[in-house]
């Protein structure tokens, strides 16, 4: 038997969950899943419960229940991905993103954000690039993939491509001293030190406690 979707009990059980009585809903959601053990979103559901109480290895179980239910349910490798990423389970992390990606029809743009960031963490740069390019293709409007692909361009010393990176990123973003900073580093590998002042003097402005920033002035100031 399929769920309906205007069964009583799973209005009640949704009306707990959006409004985040996360026990009830647990509760609510586990009696239906004994009900109609095949309907692969009430897994998804319960899986989001429990990480929404914190019981990260739970989550995870339902998600893989999910799954196993619907083999390309994008969403739930997704939301495993994230547990998995949370717990520090980076590798495994990775694989399930990268599966959300291998099913192009549900692509998700933050599984690019998370491939980046967590081959970053692994000192994979390469794949971080790519990572972090794939989100800036999928979801251009967004800037978060700037701040992680200037650094990794300043780590080939590929300075020019840093900068113009950073300058879109601080139009958005122009109260984040930590751009600043990048982008008075920037300035300064490509020799145009009055450039730098002023970003090193706006990362002070918006956090006087950067004593990169401070000293790396002092340095351009006295030469």
């Amino acid at each position: 038997m399929e769920l309906d979707l205007s069964n009583n009990d799973y209005s009640v059980a949704i009306e707990h969950y959006l409004n985040g009585k996360w026990n009830e809903a647990k509760g609510a959601f586990e009696a239906l899943l004994e009900r109609y053990p095949k309907d692969h979103f009430l897994p998804l559901l319960l899986g989001n419960t429990m990480y929404s109480l914190g019981r990260l290895d739970e989550a995870i179980d339902f998600y893989h229940d999910a799954i196993k239910l619907k083999p390309d349910f994008g969403n739930a490798y997704y939301k495993l991905g994230v547990c998995y990423y949370r717990c520090g389970r980076l590798e495994e992390g990775l694989d399930a993103f990268t599966k959300v990606l291998d099913l192009r029809d549900q692509s998700h743009a933050m599984a690019s954000y998370f491939i980046g960031l967590i081959n970053h963490l692994l000192g994979s740069d390469e794949a971080a690039l790519e990572g972090f390019s794939n989100l800036r293709k999928i979801s251009p409007g967004s800037l978060i993939a700037n701040f992680y692909l200037a650094q990794l361009k300043m780590k080939e010393r590929k300075y020019d491509e840093a900068l113009h990176l950073l300058k879109e990123l601080s139009e958005v973003t122009p109260n984040l001293a930590e751009v600043h900073y990048l982008l008075g580093t920037v300035q300064f590998r490509l020799h145009n030190n009055t450039e730098a002042i002023k970003s090193y003097r706006k990362t002070l402005e918006l956090n006087p406690e950067d004593t990169r920033a401070r000293s790396v002035l002092e340095l351009l100031i006295d030469v």
